[in-house]
């Protein structure tokens, strides 16, 4: 987050303003979720995120794939607004750190994996996430900065698996047919492969108006994903396209009046005009 939201967003916890609309948003919208997308979440974060988790276990219902398909049928049955928690990139900290507390309070995640990273040997891997902007702590005292294959299975028994592209390839309209074959469906075809069964969940890389594309949304729609999710600021709401489920960045280093400024709903306004473009854009692909 730039420095100017980070001022406005302690303005607005300041003046009780954020929890004002967090507490607006669940009284008036009624049948939504939120979904947040973190990135690494290292050891040195842990006890910040379990801080995050406790925060949003006494206001939110976690949301797996059941209750998505619920949601966007108008099914809403809980009395709290719901709570997607994905986690971009494919990180060992995934596994190691985030899944055991997610599993502790009762919130599925929703691990979206580039499988060119996973696949890539333990002792490349600090390049590999340094030509393709991932960003991670090295904690470990190893190489290994991605979760293995055998994580990525154990975490499916529990969890959410999505596609990420193979590379973590923002999707451009100047890709070209075969680089967009290779990043969506060469990198869906491979995560079946490793886990025995179909994978339709999609997550977008970057947030960035140009790293999306109506080319690359016509090969995620024709490559069957059921849900795609992108990262432009909006709740989930019965009847909108799921191959449009809008998340809000947040991360286990955020301080309490970042986060609560992010879940506050206040973005949603500002990223507004961005987010019709974008949604147009990809509808194409329809």
């Amino acid at each position: 987050m730039n420095p100017a939201k980070r001022i406005l967003a302690r303005l607005m916890d300041a003046t009780g303003l954020s929890r004002g609309l967090l507490e607006l948003q669940a009284r008036a919208l009624r049948r939504h979720a939120r979904a947040l997308n973190y990135h690494d979440v290292p050891p040195s974060r842990a006890a910040d995120f379990e801080r995050q988790l406790c925060f949003y276990a006494e206001r939110f219902a976690p949301v797996g794939r059941g209750e998505v398909a619920e949601l966007l049928r108008g099914e809403w049955p809980h009395p709290r607004p719901g709570l997607l928690l994905s986690f971009d990139d494919g990180l060992r900290s995934h596994a190691e750190v985030v899944a055991p507390l997610l599993e502790r309070y009762g919130f599925p995640g929703w691990f979206v994996v580039p499988t060119a990273f996973v696949d890539a040997p333990a002792g490349e891997q600090p390049a590999f996430a340094a030509a393709h902007q991932i960003h991670y702590a090295a904690e470990y005292g190893d190489p290994r900065a991605a979760m293995s294959w055998e994580q990525v299975r154990d975490l499916d028994r529990r969890h959410v698996i999505g596609c990420h592209t193979a590379s973590h390839q923002r999707l451009r309209a100047d890709l070209g047919p075969a680089r967009l074959d290779t990043e969506i469906r060469g990198s869906k075809a491979r995560l079946e492969a490793m886990l025995g069964h179909e994978v339709d969940v999609f997550a977008w890389v970057g947030g960035e108006e140009w790293a999306y594309s109506a080319e690359a949304a016509r090969v995620v729609r024709a490559s069957g994903f059921r849900l795609g999710l992108m990262t432009n600021n909006a709740p989930i709401r019965p009847g909108q396209d799921p191959l449009q489920l809008q998340r809000t960045n947040v991360e286990a280093s955020d301080p309490d009046p970042v986060l609560r400024f992010q879940l506050s709903g206040f973005l949603d306004l500002v990223y507004l005009p961005k987010r019709r473009r974008v949604n147009r854009l990809t509808c194409l692909g329809a």
